[in-house]
């Protein structure tokens, strides 16, 4: 048996006695998530125990914990507070951070300023590899899912396995060149400044809006002729769903 396995295994009794203690969080309809960090080989999975009682694995992640002398501390924990934006104690900047152990948070790569445009790419570059101060470092999407899909109260096992990633396989994560003019931008946020999109799509002011609303009517339903978000969708969405978007 894995040690994701064990975990689930034991982990689930000892998340019952952890969620009676988050007895008077607020009512979350989001579905029970279990974060499992692999801090041996820096990636997560993330898990949905069902109705009849099987757990489902639902996200895998590359991510960064804690380095020789600053390890990430195993055990089993819960998220607490929730941040857009945290200082770090290093005096950089963590974005979409989530608490759930002391000071140990999961945060995005750090960021030198509050500024999406300041990422320090050569930490980005160190996703997959044992790299922070003890927090659980992500890219910006993954920090992102977290923060939007995990409710207060979520249970979060940290434990060590150098041979099985978990019950999915490891990401591999984008690498980013030095000599890229993009490169203090996470190439995963969706910002619509991120200069990433271009290279894939093209830039916002260039991208045909409303020939993309009237192509599809769903589109039309839900944004009408609002640029910004028909951009969001066409270069988070549209491109993998292989729809038809022009850039003058």
């Amino acid at each position: 048996m894995s040690a994701l396995l064990a975990f689930i295994t034991v982990g689930n009794v000892e998340a019952e006695e952890l969620q009676s203690m988050s007895s008077e969080v607020a009512i979350d309809t989001r579905p029970d998530y279990t974060v499992f960090v692999n801090r041996a080989l820096n990636c997560i999975t993330v898990v949905q125990q069902v109705e009849d009682g099987s757990v489902v694995p639902v996200k895998a992640m590359v991510c960064s914990c804690g380095r020789v002398g600053h390890e990430t501390p195993e055990g089993v924990f819960q998220t607490s507070d929730y941040y857009e934006w945290r200082k770090m104690v290093d005096g950089t900047y963590g974005r979409y951070a989530v608490r759930f152990n002391g000071k140990i948070l999961f945060h995005s790569v750090p960021y030198i300023e509050e500024s999406p445009d300041s990422q320090e790419w050569e930490e980005y570059n160190a996703l997959g590899e044992n790299a922070s101060l003890g927090c659980v470092r992500l890219s910006v999407e993954d920090a992102k899912w977290i923060y939007d899909n995990c409710k207060p109260g979520t249970t979060v096992v940290v434990y060590s396995d150098s041979e099985v990633a978990g019950l999915l396989e490891k990401p591999t994560a984008i690498k980013i060149a030095e000599d890229s003019p993009c490169r203090g931008w996470d190439p995963t946020d969706i910002d619509i400044n991120n200069p990433w999109f271009a290279d894939v799509a093209g830039p916002i002011d260039e991208f045909n809006y409303i020939e993309y609303a009237d192509r599809y009517s769903d589109l039309m339903d839900a944004f009408g002729y609002d640029r910004n978000a028909l951009y969001v969708h066409y270069i988070t969405y549209g491109i993998k769903e292989g729809r038809i978007a022009t850039f003058n």
